[in-house]
């Protein structure tokens, strides 16, 4: 019996140091990958004192970044505490995943799936803070209580609170409680269905009612009417291609043929995973205007366990092979064309880039230590947030295309329909006359105490090489009283004199 204790012990002993030892790697990497890091600043502008709608542009409701101000509150701003914060929600993502696997097949499979999870590369890659993360990790945890808890009242309105919380994140976590009722659906069990709705509403009033009653009409216009118009969507074969294959990489591997075998697998605790994939794929390739590679985060949920299929059969092969041999063969099969499909599209990120921490620093201190905290600075999002700074114009990304939206329903618009013939990225460099000039008049006018140029990359800095009239005219800023005093292989600061 202690023996029998100790290895159980031992097990999980393991599976910690597997499931940590990624995140810490990933924490204690000298390069840090910030990716939607207005997410960082708004949640240092609400603890600052400025409203969400009003004074930033929020496009999903900001209960991360409201959780994330918490923090800031106890521990200071720095994106560090986001950083710490995302890295637990993945560690305890992965014991979930662990333990759901090993309770549907057994400890090897589940080690399988949850190696599956924990070594992509989008966990390395959007290791600060991305939405999905945290959507991730309620999926996970809905699929945890669906195989531990008893089907009764309490656990039902629970599964929909819960998924009620990740609508309240992101507006695509709206699928988690719509497979949390395929599944029900499927086995047929109503009174579940009809007590997961209830715990959604339950939920969902709060967080959604509140912002949009609140902060009216800013709040509809940002959370609804906005994604009506981020322009044409993509082909769906290059979404696949760009997306899917890229970003999913070696987890389609395996992962393609565990999805169809799935089917064929008698647990239905399986249907939950099965339809979440479904819903997300449909959407993101076939709906959705933008598709990023962070909205495949939610997708490594069912693939990881898609592995662990492949794996079991794989497993069933060795020890029955006469039975499984046409299982073996389709996932061979499934395989080479998933391999051959990766070596098509070989752009591919590791997610242990992009930005030395140590030089990042440097910029903060300089701007922390050279401008004054009452005027605005000009500088992405995650500079802003570590220099406790504000910005003088919030979103870049979103706010021209959001401006042509609010022309248009104050019908001010000569192109009402440009968001229909244009992508996004068009869309973006179409508007930018709608809100650079004021910038350019602003600096001009001294209102800016900083600008900072970051030449990491124009992927990451679209706002900042897109504009011929600051690129480049270093007369611009110096009749306007600013000079360069602090240049680092990636960034120029031009502080005013």
């Amino acid at each position: 019996m202690k023996e029998k204790v100790f290895r159980k012990n031992l097990l999980w002993i393991y599976i910690v140091l597997i499931g940590a030892i990624p995140r810490v790697f990933r924490f204690l990497y000298p390069y840090a990958w910030f990716e939607d890091s207005a997410y960082l600043y708004h949640a240092f502008a609400y603890k600052s004192g400025l409203k969400p709608f009003i004074q930033t542009l929020t496009v999903h409701p900001p209960t991360l970044e409201y959780l994330l101000a918490f923090f800031y509150n106890i521990f200071g701003v720095s994106y560090r505490i986001a950083e710490l914060l995302t890295g637990i929600v993945l560690f305890l993502s992965a014991l979930l995943l662990f333990d759901s696997a090993r309770r549907i097949f057994n400890n090897f499979v589940a080690i399988i799936v949850m190696l599956s999870f924990n070594l992509s590369s989008l966990l390395f890659r959007y290791h600060i803070l991305e939405r999905e993360v945290f959507t991730l990790f309620l999926s996970m945890f809905i699929f945890w209580m669906i195989i531990k808890l008893r089907k009764n009242l309490y656990t039902g309105i629970l599964l929909g609170f819960i998924s009620g919380i990740g609508f309240g994140i992101k507006f695509s976590g709206i699928f988690i409680l719509f497979s949390i009722l395929g599944y029900f659906l499927y086995q047929r069990n109503l009174r579940m269905l009809f007590f997961t709705i209830i715990g959604f509403i339950i939920s969902t009033l709060p967080i959604w009612g509140y912002f949009l009653l609140k902060y009216k009409p800013h709040s509809y216009y940002q959370l609804i009417l906005f994604h009506f118009h981020k322009g044409l969507g993509g082909n769906a074969w290059q979404r696949f291609l760009d997306l899917f294959i890229r970003d999913l990489n070696f987890l389609w591997i395996l992962g393609g043929s565990g999805l169809a075998l799935s089917l064929f697998i008698r647990n239905r605790l399986l249907i939950y995973p099965l339809i979440l994939f479904l819903l997300y794929t449909i959407f993101f390739l076939f709906i959705s205007s933008t598709y990023w590679p962070h909205n495949m985060i939610d997708l490594l949920f069912p693939l990881s366990l898609a592995n662990g299929i492949s794996f079991y059969y794989l497993y069933n092969f060795f020890k029955q092979p006469k039975k499984n041999i046409i299982p073996l063969i389709f996932i061979s099969i499934s395989g080479i064309i998933f391999i051959s499909l990766g070596n098509a599209n070989p752009r591919y990120y590791n997610g242990l880039g992009y930005i030395k921490r140590n030089e990042f620093k440097q910029v903060v201190d300089f701007i922390q230590k050279q401008t004054p905290d009452k005027l605005p600075i000009y500088a992405p999002h995650y500079i802003a947030n570590e220099s406790h700074r504000f910005k003088v114009v919030d979103y870049e990304e979103l706010i021209g295309p959001y401006f042509m939206m609010l022309k248009i329903i104050e019908k001010k618009s000569e192109s009402k329909d440009l968001y229909k013939k244009l992508d996004w990225y068009e869309l973006v460099e179409k508007t930018l006359p709608l809100w650079r000039y004021d910038l350019n008049a602003m600096i001009k006018q001294r209102k800016v105490s900083c600008v900072v140029w970051d030449r990491i990359s124009p992927e990451w800095s679209l706002m900042y090489n897109i504009d011929t009239l600051l690129e480049n005219r270093y007369s611009f800023f110096s009749s306007a009283g600013y000079r360069i005093r602090f240049i680092s292989p990636n960034y120029t600061v031009w502080l005013l004199e």
